[in-house]
């Protein structure tokens, strides 16, 4: 990424979603047929589910930016989510996390955190973080109890026990 006074480049040669089968020994680059955007890609937000590893999503900054979806471990994608407003700001923000038991249900960090309980199709504001600082950069689920949320903004830390709704 890099700025300008006056204009702004994200993304270049070589950027993309690399996947590896093998711990690490080799890495394939994802392409368009395997699901991904056409085009330059930028930055790119990856969660897994902690309970069905094969359930991952990309949030990827592209000329159109959208949430993907694979359900067998990152082999391919489908997108689920290319409102514009998917990413505000893709450069920036490119935070996801995904509840720890419940595959559908995934968080979205930027501005605010908005969740979507029908794996990303659709997303809602999570009342409790509205009532944070906001600018939202990291988030942890407690792996055993999905309820148990933490959340880090520009203003510190917050904590719920009940899905980030106070």
């Amino acid at each position: 990424y890099r700025r300008w006074p006056y204009f702004f480049r994200s993304g270049g040669s070589g950027s993309g979603l690399y996947v590896s089968e093998d711990g690490g020994e080799t890495w394939k680059k994802r392409q368009a047929e395997d699901g991904l955007p056409k085009g330059e890609l930028g930055r790119i937000g990856v969660a897994i589910c902690r309970s069905q590893p094969n359930v991952v999503y990309a949030l990827v900054e592209a000329e159109k930016s959208a949430l993907l979806r694979s359900d067998d471990g990152g082999k391919s994608f489908k997108s689920v989510n290319t409102d514009t407003n998917i990413v505000p700001r893709p450069f920036y923000f490119a935070e996801l996390r995904v509840d720890p038991l419940w595959p559908n249900r995934i968080y979205s960090l930027e501005y605010g955190v908005s969740v979507s309980d029908d794996g990303g199709k659709s997303f809602r504001r999570l009342p409790g973080a509205d009532a944070l600082h906001g600018d939202y950069h990291a988030m942890w689920i407690d792996p055993a109890d999905g309820n148990r949320i933490y959340l880090s903004d520009d203003g510190g830390v917050g904590v719920s026990d009940d899905r980030g709704e106070t």
